[in-house]
């Protein structure tokens, strides 16, 4: 059977399965992102909000922190779960990769992308020296930013410290 006889199929529900097509259209309680939950530390304001309105286009639920202090102190009052820490590796003070250790010691099982548009940085060298790394090189497209979450969180693209 071909894809195209799968799509069609009448008593095919991919949404209960998990098994999603480009081109579906969901409704917000089918969407496969609805439950996730991201928190995105972005010390450039204008990045922020830009990542924050694509992220949420998308359904998910975004809490935002202007930098990696304001990150820890969010991760500390949101007492629900939090699928995926999405930031930025330089900023003013600590930078992304201190802060995310510490938020995963708050929240263990939390996920982690990091994005910069700095090349040649010492602590980007350190932060992406081993392979559980995950790492967006900005500028970036909705569709690189899209794609990257959801394999991160589906966990076809493991991420850890």
């Amino acid at each position: 059977m071909n894809l195209h006889e799968h799509r069609d199929h009448p008593s095919t529900d991919r949404s209960t399965k998990g098994v999603f097509y480009p081109g579906d259209v969901f409704t917000d309680a089918q969407s496969p992102n609805k439950a996730a939950t991201i928190l995105l530390v972005e010390d450039e304001e204008c990045v922020r909000t830009v990542t924050k309105e694509v992220l949420e286009s998308e359904g998910y639920t975004v809490l935002e922190a202007a930098d990696a202090n304001d990150g820890i102190e969010v991760c500390e009052r949101h007492h629900e779960r939090i699928d995926l820490l999405l930031s930025d590796v330089v900023m003013p003070g600590m930078n992304g990769r201190d802060m995310a250790r510490k938020i995963i010691e708050i929240k263990p099982d939390l996920r982690v992308i990091f994005m910069s548009g700095y090349t040649d940085n010492p602590v980007l060298r350190e932060a992406f020296s081993d392979s559980t790394t995950v790492y967006l090189q900005k500028p970036f497209t909705v569709d690189t930013l899209r794609t990257r979450i959801r394999q991160v969180l589906e966990g076809r693209i493991p991420s850890g410290d």
